[in-house]
């Protein structure tokens, strides 16, 4: 049976140390997106009914992009209701939208935080993330949401 020696738990947590030290220089940075024509990088929003000829719902928020990111977390927190239609839209400078994510009366439990992850384009910076949260099922529904971009 043979023993570690010291030499060798020493070169363990030197190798330990020196792994722990590298990992965060290859971590992805996150940053929080500022909500346009508000304050601050969240939005609280209970779910007004749907738009009509000359009635605005509330069912869209803005987030301004202000430099390049690989990719967008969406993070969304029903506080009340389960359903809800969600779409995340990429708005890029040539006026061109890309539909990120699409999902219709889809289940989210309350209180149980949801993460989406959308990616844009290759070579080309969107300048907002539009956010559309609503549905008929999720009329009166309460929600939180922020979105952060990754590099």
């Amino acid at each position: 049976m043979t023993t570690p020696s010291i030499a060798t738990g020493v070169l363990g947590l030197t190798a330990t140390a020196l792994i722990s030290a590298i990992a965060p220089a290859y971590a992805q940075v996150c940053e929080p997106l500022e909500v346009v024509g508000g304050e601050g990088t969240e939005v609280t929003k209970t779910v007004s009914p749907p738009g009509a000829l000359f009635i605005d719902d509330n069912w869209n928020t803005d987030f301004a992009v202000t430099t390049s990111y690989a990719y967008f977390l969406v993070n969304f927190l029903p506080e009340s209701g389960e359903s809800y239609d969600i779409d995340v839209h990429l708005k890029y400078p040539d006026d061109s939208i890309d539909s990120a994510y699409s999902v219709s009366n889809g289940i989210f439990p309350e209180g149980d935080s949801e993460t989406i992850r959308v990616e844009s384009r290759r070579n080309s910076n969107p300048y907002q993330v539009n956010l559309r949260v609503g549905g008929l099922n999720a009329e009166g529904n309460t929600y939180t949401a922020s979105i952060n971009g990754c590099r």
